[in-house]
C-alpha cells in the first residue's frame, strides 16, 4: 500500500457499520424512551434496517460483510418482534407509515401475515374496525422526520414504494405526486434548508428505490442535481452539517452520478475513533434535550448521521445496486 493510502478495512462505512453493531443496545425498541414522539425508536431501528438492507442488496459486497448486515437486520425483525409490533400498532389506527418500516423486512424473507393483512385493507381503504383498537390509550404517532412543505408529497411516494415492493396495489401514483414535490420544480437555489434539503434526498431516495433504478427520475431532473449538488454540499459543510451533506451524496449515487472525490476524505476526517459522526447541532439539540443517561445521548447525537455517512461512502467506494431486469 502507497503512502497515504488507507486499507479498504477503514473506509468510513467499515467503521460505522462497526459502530451501528456496537449501538444495537440504543437502537433496541427496549431502551428508554427519551423521545416525546412514540415513533422515534421504532424509525430509528427502520433507519437502521435500511443501511442493512441497501447494503445486502450489493452483490458485490463480501461474504463476512455479508453476514454481518444480515445479521442486524435479523435483530431490527427480531426487535419488531419478527413483525407483531407492527400489527399491534396498526391495531390502533390506520398508521400507514408501519408499511415503510416493514417493507424492508418483506423484501429481505421475513413476513407477517397479519401486518400484511392490515397494510392490504388499508391501502384499499378499507375501516380498521373498532374492536381491533386497543382498550387503553396510547399517545399518538406522528413521523419527527423534518420534511418542507412538501411532506405530504414526499410521505406518499414513500408509501407509493413501500406498495410497490410489497406487491400490493395502491393509491399512490409516483407520477402525480412528483410534479408536488420542490424537486419536482427544480428551484434555483444556491442554499437548501434543512427542511427543503431533507426533502429533495428522500424524494431521490423513495423515486429510485435507493439507487435500484436511477432512470425512475427525469433525465432533466437528474442533469438539475448533478448539476446543484455539488455546490449544496459545499455550503452544508460550511453549516457543519455532515448528515445532509451525506445524504445530498447518497442521493447523488442514487441517481448513478459521480460523486465529489472528496467525499470519503471528508467523512473520514470527521468519523470519531469508535465510528461515529457527529450530528447537526441543532437536530441534536432537539434529540437530547429529554435524555439524561450520557450514552442516551451521545447516541442520539450521532445516530443519524452514522447511518447517513455510512451509505453515503458505501456509494462512493463500493456503489449502490442497480436493478439488472
Amino acid at each position: 500500500m502507497k503512502r497515504g493510502e488507507r486499507a479498504t478495512s477503514d473506509a468510513v462505512w467499515r467503521r460505522g457499520l462497526g459502530w451501528i453493531e456496537a449501538s444495537r443496545g440504543q437502537f433496541a425498541l427496549a431502551a428508554p424512551a427519551t423521545d416525546r414522539d412514540d415513533l422515534f425508536p421504532l424509525k430509528a431501528l427502520a433507519e437502521l434496517a435500511r443501511v442493512a438492507d441497501v447494503l445486502l442488496r450489493q452483490a458485490a459486497l463480501d461474504a463476512p460483510t455479508r453476514a454481518r448486515a444480515g445479521d442486524l437486520l435479523r435483530f431490527a425483525w427480531k426487535e419488531y418482534g419478527e413483525g407483531d409490533a407492527f400489527a399491534e400498532i396498526l391495531a390502533r389506527g390506520p398508521w400507514l407509515v408501519v408499511g415503510t418500516m416493514y417493507a424492508i423486512f418483506e423484501a429481505n424473507g421475513y413476513s407477517h401475515a397479519g401486518t400484511r393483512e392490515r397494510l392490504s385493507r388499508l391501502a384499499s381503504g378499507a375501516p380498521i374496525a373498532a374492536r381491533l383498537l386497543p382498550p387503553h390509550r396510547t399517545p399518538p404517532l406522528s413521523a419527527p422526520a423534518p420534511f418542507g412543505r412538501d411532506a405530504a408529497a414526499v410521505l406518499a411516494l414513500d408509501l407509493a414504494l413501500a406498495w410497490r415492493r410489497l406487491g400490493l396495489s395502491s393509491p399512490w401514483s409516483s407520477e402525480r405526486l412528483f410534479p408536488l414535490t420542490g424537486l419536482g420544480r427544480r428551484p434555483q437555489l444556491a442554499s437548501l434548508s434543512e427542511a427543503e434539503a431533507y426533502s429533495l434526498t428522500h424524494v431521490v431516495f423513495f423515486l429510485t428505490d435507493f439507487g435500484l433504478d436511477p432512470s425512475a427520475l427525469d433525465p432533466v431532473s437528474r442533469a438539475y442535481l448533478s448539476e446543484r449538488c455539488p455546490g449544496w454540499m459545499e455550503d452544508l459543510l460550511r453549516r457543519d452539517d455532515l448528515d445532509l451533506y451525506s445524504e445530498l451524496a447518497t442521493a447523488l449515487a442514487c441517481i448513478a452520478e459521480p460523486l465529489p472525490p472528496e467525499v470519503e476524505r471528508v467523512l473520514w476526517a470527521a468519523q470519531a475513533a469508535d465510528g461515529s459522526l457527529p450530528g447537526p447541532a441543532l437536530r441534536s439539540r432537539r434529540r437530547v434535550e429529554a435524555a439524561t443517561e450520557p450514552a442516551r445521548r451521545r447516541f442520539l447525537e450521532r445516530y443519524h448521521t452514522t447511518l447517513a455517512a455510512t451509505l453515503a461512502s458505501f456509494a462512493a467506494t463500493v456503489g449502490l445496486a442497480r436493478r439488472t431486469a
